[in-house]
């Protein structure tokens, strides 16, 4: 069972990374922006390690420390799709300036289809979403009702999809039927800004009722 939950933002573009603790002296982290490794490493609790990094997708604010944590901790890796230099919109990051990520190992592809994992003692869904980027995707704490959404779905909106590889149409979709199909009490924790939950965003998000 999770005994706490705790949030950073950080990095150029205020990125959510989430440290889950969880049984077994084991945490699991959900994206790594710049300075998390620092921050997570300070906040774990006595005789708690970190063992899983799930990744909701490789675009660089999200995965600035990916690698610091794999190596410090050598936790592995769970993502989508392996490691990808173009996935990560490097040439974006350089351009407003910002450093480009250090490549890290995905230790896990998680399967085409939506798939559970065991992690830490919890059970966790692998849904895949894309629209906001091709790599997407939502990870599902199943028992403690948490979605850490990413770039997927926001508190009152949803990600762009101007960027390569987005597309509106099916981020949608992806919302429609696969975030907003779980219990209307999730809490939903999104990759910027502030948490929700499912039933807020059924009743009031715009963009799923267009």
């Amino acid at each position: 069972m999770v005994s706490e939950l705790m949030q950073y933002s950080g990095g150029a573009l205020e990125c959510n990374g989430y440290l889950v603790v969880g049984a077994l002296g084991e945490c699991v982290a959900v994206d790594a922006p710049d300075g998390f490794a620092e921050w997570a490493l300070e906040q774990l609790p006595k005789g708690k390690r970190i063992t899983h990094l799930l990744l909701t997708h490789q675009h660089f604010d999200h995965i600035q420390d990916a690698a610091t944590l794999q190596r410090l901790t050598g936790c592995r890796v769970h993502a989508s799709a392996p490691y990808d230099p173009a996935l990560t919109l490097a040439q974006n990051a350089l351009a407003w300036g910002i450093p480009t990520p250090e490549p890290f190992t995905v230790d896990d592809v998680t399967s085409a289809q939506d798939s559970t994992l065991m992690l830490a003692g919890m059970q966790w869904h692998a849904l895949h979403v894309p629209g906001h980027a091709p790599d997407s995707l939502a990870w599902y704490a199943v028992s403690q009702g948490d979605v850490f959404t990413g770039d997927a779905l926001f508190a009152g909106s949803i990600g762009r999809t101007d960027l390569p590889g987005g597309n509106a149409r099916v981020l949608v979709s992806s919302i429609k039927h696969k975030l907003m199909a779980l219990d209307p009490h999730t809490a939903v924790y999104p990759g910027h800004g502030p948490s929700t939950t499912v039933n807020e965003e059924l009743l009031h998000n715009p963009f799923i009722h267009s």
